[in-house]
């Protein structure tokens, strides 16, 4: 049920090509870390990124996929301020 869910999640969302979905606006060393512990946890890794095709803003995710991707990228949450955590700032570009 869960694949199905997001197999429809990633069809929605790649018919709207113009909009700038969190996966884009990944910075360049998320994005490579998230593809390669995406090997590693093939399960848990697609199911962030078909949240982040889904999603175009950070205040969209979960707690719960934030701290998925903490733990899918090489980005230390004990370096976050205020704003990272709000904002989202170590894992998006502008």
């Amino acid at each position: 049920m869960v694949s199905m869910q997001i197999n429809t999640m990633l069809i929605r969302t790649t018919k709207d090509n113009n909009i700038m979905n969190l996966y884009k606006r990944l910075k360049p060393e998320v994005k490579k870390a998230l593809k390669a512990n995406v090997k590693k946890y093939p399960h848990s890794g697609r199911v962030i990124i078909a949240k982040l095709h889904l999603h175009q803003m950070y205040r969209e995710l979960t707690m719960g996929d934030i701290r998925d991707l903490i733990n899918l990228t090489d980005v230390k949450e004990f370096d976050f301020d205020y704003f990272d955590w709000k904002y989202g700032n170590q894992f998006f570009k502008d």
